[in-house]
């Protein structure tokens, strides 16, 4: 679709050139006459405004006040003589994009709405991708239904339209980049940038100059002044992941950060106040480097206002299936034998274990589903080749019996083989439950103590 061109000059000749010149790339309307333009622009959509700034009735400058309106918000390009470029000034400085000077090339006019259009196509663009990626991070679209990752998300939403420092504490793989992310974009600071570091990646000796900034001459190879990252989150938010990694000097330095609102870059003799959020992360023990001396006690209270903890993925194995079914992303199938399998492992990397597992399985699983044979190899779980021939529903049946068979017996060995305080636990009327013993050969009183009663 063509962008939308609106062209305004009383001079029909000249109106009619830049009608004829452009039609074939924007979708082109013109008006000599500035109220017939007016009563178009408030009708209908219009990306770009091209207006001469001298004309009867309605003047450039009122042309641009109606297209800068929030129900329009056109861009606007104001052609004028020589003798009225400081007012072509002043109608910049009220909203116009730019000014040309009459007389012009054609030339000149195409170049300028070219860029200016590329520029209004870019803005689109990052529009669209912050709606995704607002979307993307909202916690209600995170994966995952276990008591234990739902908390994390009832904290996330709590914590997120304010401005309090957060401890994001989790092994490595659990997704503590991706809290953050959430905490941001749906916050009060979502429109501000979100700034990234790992403590760890960076050199001591470069990461101070990386957060604070450095000022000339203040190093060698310090030619000119450089913003840190704490200046280019202004407004936003920075995520300092593996803090504790941090050197206890640079320590003291965020330690004042966080009390004072101020950064001095390195080399610099003045504080500079910035506006930003703290996100922290970690995966290690705190405390105990605490009582080691490697980290700060005062600092770590500034950190922990509110602590977000992510538990591993060997804790929340109910959400292994639903990650697996994201991760495939509906281009290929897996085997209920493999689904428990992958649901077995203790997941030493976490989530992003599994996801690149995942992700290597799509791409070398030859065939439409992932089968058992595929998976054992990769986390060294051996199977049975039978499983591999069984068609998908007899699986799929032998796997659900297995753990029905799995939740029955650990209902009733809790409750000493009472079978309705069993049913009840589990949200089952008795003859449901009863019917289900019988069905998978399980008997109460394998489970009950000496005395107990059914």
């Amino acid at each position: 679709m063509k962008e939308k061109l609106l062209i305004i000059d009383d001079d029909r000749v000249f109106c009619e050139l830049l009608k004829r010149h452009f039609e074939e790339e924007y979708a082109v309307t013109a008006f000599t006459d500035p109220e017939d333009a007016v009563k178009y622009l408030r009708e209908n959509y219009v990306d770009v405004v091209l207006t001469d700034l001298s004309m009867p009735k309605i003047d450039g400058l009122e042309v641009l006040k109606i297209a800068k309106s929030e129900t329009f918000n056109a861009d606007v390009i104001i052609m004028t003589a020589y003798a009225r470029v400081d007012t072509a000034v002043e109608a910049m400085k009220k909203g116009a994009y730019d000014y040309i000077i009459k007389p012009f090339t054609l030339d000149e006019i195409s170049l300028q709405l070219k860029n200016l259009f590329e520029k209004r196509g870019l803005h689109k663009e990052n529009i669209h991708l912050r709606k995704f990626v607002e979307t993307t991070y909202r916690p209600q679209n995170m994966i995952g239904e276990s008591e234990e990752i739902k908390e994390v998300y009832r904290l996330v939403e709590q914590v997120s339209p304010t401005d309090a420092t957060v401890l994001i504490t989790g092994e490595s793989g659990t997704g503590k980049e991706l809290i953050a992310r959430a905490i941001h974009f749906s916050g009060n600071r979502k429109d501000g940038k979100l700034v990234s570091i790992n403590c760890t990646a960076i050199p001591e000796t470069l990461l101070e100059s990386e957060l604070f900034g450095y000022t000339k001459g203040a190093f060698t190879g310090a030619g000119k002044d450089s913003e840190g990252l704490f200046v280019q989150a202004e407004g936003g938010t920075i995520f300092l992941d593996e803090i504790v990694d941090a050197s206890l000097p640079i320590q003291a330095k965020l330690l004042r950060v966080l009390q004072e609102h101020t950064i001095r870059p390195l080399g610099g003799n003045k504080e500079v106040p910035v506006d930003v959020r703290v996100i922290c992360a970690t995966n290690r023990d705190i405390n105990k480097m605490i009582l080691e001396n490697k980290f700060r006690a005062d600092l770590y209270h500034r950190i922990n206002v509110i602590s977000v903890h992510l538990p591993p993925l060997r804790e929340r194995r109910g959400d292994i299936p639903l990650l697996i079914n994201h991760f495939l992303k509906g281009m290929k199938k897996i085997h209920p034998r493999a689904v428990e399998m992958l649901s077995s492992y203790n997941w030493p990397g976490n989530v992003r274990e599994l996801k690149n597992l995942v992700e290597r399985l799509m791409v070398f699983s030859d065939a439409d589903t992932i089968m058992p044979g595929d998976i054992s190899s990769e986390i060294g779980m051996p199977h049975s080749s039978e499983e591999d021939e069984l068609p998908y529903n007899e699986a799929k049946r032998k796997i659900t019996d297995e753990f029905n068979r799995a939740v029955i017996n650990k209902a009733l060995l809790k409750h000493n083989g009472n079978v309705t305080r069993a049913a009840d636990a589990l949200k089952l009327d008795r003859a449901n439950f009863q019917r289900l013993m019988r069905r998978y050969g399980i008997t109460s009183k394998e489970f009950k103590e000496v005395g107990g009663n059914e």
